[in-house]
């Protein structure tokens, strides 16, 4: 695949999220998805943080029965937002995949098209990640089992070893998650066939993919930095208001005009990365229904040779 592709499907993706706004609506959902899965409650951070979390201990023995009930009304949250995520996920597909057709569509009608793909996608993340998890407690159980006999030698090259198996793991799960889940939606494929179709095309197409997932990082970067700018330049914009508001309202002034900006940030953000959320799925669509279809004229190729093949000799007739 030419660089110029590359850029192609970069900015047809952009395009075509820009002008249909309701894919953002799923992006957002993503969003919300991707950090509830991330949530992180034994982290430890620094001096404050550590005694911000020794008077939540103190709050959580003394109000045994709130503290429960809010986890476990978090924990629900957590995994509703995550099967959300997979639901917008498809309906982002869908959209992305037949966009004069969905574009007619309510939200709500697409979100609940996108619904029967559900349990197939999470069977599909749950089989690739169990996999990884047992891989991974294979891996680490002769590591660990050096470091506790103070076989340093041999632990650093077991560690090693296995740094080598799990970086291409990783990568091979993240492709094969991807593509399957493209086959599920798109051909309603079973889970199986879908595994198989997707580690075909990965293997035909690894530099490709590699390079795909590279230029994904870069877009990634550059709309970090510009969101980072555009809090840089509101920040620049509001200095003298707040200034302003210092002498005129003292603290009161600086805390008010502190909430607002803030508000307008963190929804600046919320729109910018919701579009993001989908503008990344509907690239890695069309960059699969390229691979896919130089896969497709490939085995038409091979077919159309096996068939010249066969056809019998006038003069041997």
């Amino acid at each position: 695949m030419e660089k110029q592709q590359y850029l192609d499907i970069l900015r047809k993706a952009f395009f075509l999220t820009w002008e249909n706004k309701f894919l953002w609506f799923f992006g957002f959902l993503i969003m919300l998805g991707s950090v509830s899965s991330s949530w992180d409650l034994n982290d430890k951070g620094s001096v404050g943080e550590n005694e911000t979390v020794q008077m939540l201990t103190t709050f959580a023995q003394n109000h045994v029965g709130l503290v429960a009930t809010l986890g476990t009304t978090f924990f629900f949250i957590a995994i509703a937002l995550f099967l959300l995520r997979i639901v917008a996920t498809v309906a982002i597909i869908k959209s992305a995949n037949d966009i004069n057709l969905y574009k007619q569509m309510s939200v709500v009608a697409i979100l609940k098209e996108a619904r029967q793909y559900l349990w197939k996608l999470l069977a599909l993340e749950m089989l690739i990640g169990i996999t990884l998890l047992i891989t991974f407690l294979l891996l680490a159980t002769p590591v660990i089992y050096l470091f506790t006999l103070k076989a340093k030698t041999l632990a650093f090259l077991a560690l090693f070893l296995a740094l080598a198996i799990t970086i291409p793991l990783l990568i091979l799960s993240f492709y094969l998650n991807k593509y399957a889940s493209f086959y599920i939606v798109l051909v309603n494929g079973k889970i199986r066939m879908a595994l198989e179709a997707a580690y075909e095309i990965f293997a035909k197409n690894i530099k490709m993919s590699l390079v795909m997932g590279l230029v994904m990082i870069v877009t990634c970067l550059i709309m970090l930095i510009a969101v980072l700018f555009l809090g840089l330049m509101l920040a620049i914009v509001c200095l003298p208001i707040g200034f302003g508001a210092y002498l005129l309202f003292a603290k009161t002034g600086i805390v008010v005009l502190g909430i607002v900006v803030a508000v307008i940030f963190a929804a600046t953000c919320t729109v910018v990365f919701s579009w993001y959320a989908a503008f990344l799925q509907t690239v890695w669509l069309m960059f699969f229904q390229q691979i896919a279809m130089m896969k497709n004229n490939e085995k038409k190729i091979q077919e159309e040779i096996e068939i010249e093949g066969e056809i019998p000799n006038p003069e041997i007739v």
